[in-house]
């Protein structure tokens, strides 16, 4: 008797676990938007070229939209835009006092908007925490302390989220910082434990494809050549010389602060054995060429490349500072602050 009303028991369980709340192909939005929500709203999915407007009575609506786990859909009421995600459980939406969407969902342990909402949450968290820690810093050497211990956690949250969210947009929110913090081995290794349906993400396959471009110029690497107008890479790279290359833009403000410490090495190594060459990228050539002036460059530039470098190097941020060697070789990517005269120094002596 023990036995079968165990099994009874296990049965039971089964009906009422087959009876739960399930995720549907469509998500049933509820919303409560105020007093003053205007009387039409429009939400669109552009993966799905989905778009649709919604009548709204009183500030409120009720619609159903397709579900999207890979992409966010747009809630569009007068001038405010906000997102959320479809996700297959009805979600109810209303406006936070500072306009901000607040979305709940009725079944939060199925809800993907759940749980980009908490990984978000848990970003910020660990930024409050550390953020005043680093600014508050005396020395150098406690914050660089604190910023990697910061890293650090990030990367651990980043990839336990991947790790529990390998078909939906959370990993793609994870995979975004994790690209910052993981070796081009490691961040190949995230991308082939995803889904395929993540795989034509946007922002996933420009990573993908950035991961696959480091790798093919990494350090130790030949150099790629590309043409920009009349000019060619080789002009410059694999001619006998080092070669410190800055790939930069006129309205990044880091790329201005690295320009005194290039300066300071063109000046005290450029000879027989080392030149510098700026190339210009994501920026409106006669705006380079005026920062140029301003900024002193007085060695070999390369302007209005674009995209053109960026895609074969696998550059997503600059300023991006490579020294190649006299045959080509790629000796050292991403050298910043001390670091450019300090990898130069073991190369080449000074000049003057």
């Amino acid at each position: 008797m023990k036995t079968k009303s165990i099994i009874l028991g296990a049965a039971l369980s089964l009906m009422i676990a087959g009876c739960g709340p399930k995720v549907s192909d469509q998500t049933v939005v509820t919303g409560n938007l105020g007093a003053d929500a205007p009387e039409m709203i429009n939400i669109s999915i552009k993966p799905l070229n989905y778009s649709r407007s919604i009548t709204v009575q009183n500030g409120q609506f009720k619609a159903e939209v397709p579900k999207c786990l890979t992409a966010l859909a747009k809630l569009k009421a007068g001038n405010i835009t906000a997102s959320f995600v479809s996700d297959g459980t009805p979600l109810t939406l209303s406006f936070n006092e500072d306009k901000s969407l607040k979305v709940v969902s009725k079944y939060p342990k199925l809800s993907v908007q759940a749980k980009y909402d908490a990984f978000n949450k848990s970003m910020q968290d660990i930024q409050a925490v550390y953020q005043p820690q680093i600014e508050a810093a005396k020395d150098d050497a406690t914050e660089d302390k604190l910023y990697d211990a910061f890293q650090n956690d990030v990367r651990k949250l980043c990839l336990a989220t991947v790790d529990a969210n390998k078909d939906n947009l959370t990993a793609v929110a994870a995979i975004d910082n994790l690209r910052y913090l993981l070796t081009n081995d490691q961040m190949d290794s995230v991308l082939t434990t995803i889904d395929t349906v993540l795989a034509s993400v946007p922002s996933i396959a420009t990573i993908t494809k950035s991961v696959a471009a480091r790798k093919k110029t990494a350090e130790g690497q030949m150099f790629t050549d590309f043409t920009v107008g009349n000019q060619k890479f080789s002009d410059f790279i694999g001619k006998g010389k080092y070669i410190l290359v800055d790939f930069w833009a006129s309205w990044c403000g880091p790329c201005k602060a690295e320009m005194p410490n290039i300066k300071n090495v063109y000046q005290k190594y450029a000879g027989p054995e080392f030149d510098v060459l700026s190339v210009a990228v994501w920026d409106k050539k006669e705006d380079t060429i005026e920062s140029a002036k301003k900024q002193g460059i007085v060695w070999n530039q390369i302007v209005d490349a674009q995209r053109i470098p960026t895609n074969i190097y696998g550059i997503d941020g600059i300023p991006h500072i490579i020294l190649f060697g006299p045959d080509g070789t790629i000796v050292k990517r991403d050298l910043r602050g001390d670091d450019i005269e300090a990898e130069v120094a073991k190369h080449v002596k000074p000049v003057k």
